[in-house]
């Protein structure tokens, strides 16, 4: 599906097998927002969106086309402070 990112069960590509879609909200955005549609949504509202943060390291997801906010996700650490060597 052109401009939408899929995502299937294992390695399936059979449309039964389909957990969600995701394609960006706008055609031109400063800050990254993405439409995330379950496997079974086949129409226009999102089931979700993500939303960039006030920063690139973090993120919110809010419910379909409102503004009522299920998660916040910030990145607190680099990786390569993680994984040390």
């Amino acid at each position: 599906m052109h401009g939408r990112w899929e995502a299937f069960r294992g390695e399936s590509e059979e449309q039964s097998d389909l957990i969600f879609t995701a394609k960006k909200s706008k055609l031109f955005q400063f800050k990254t927002e993405l439409d995330v549609f379950l496997g079974n949504n086949k129409g226009e509202v999102p089931d979700f969106k993500v939303k960039e943060g006030n920063s690139e390291s973090s993120c919110c997801i809010l419910l379909g086309d409102s503004n009522t906010m299920l998660a916040q996700v910030t990145l607190t650490k680099l990786i390569s402070e993680i994984y040390q060597y």
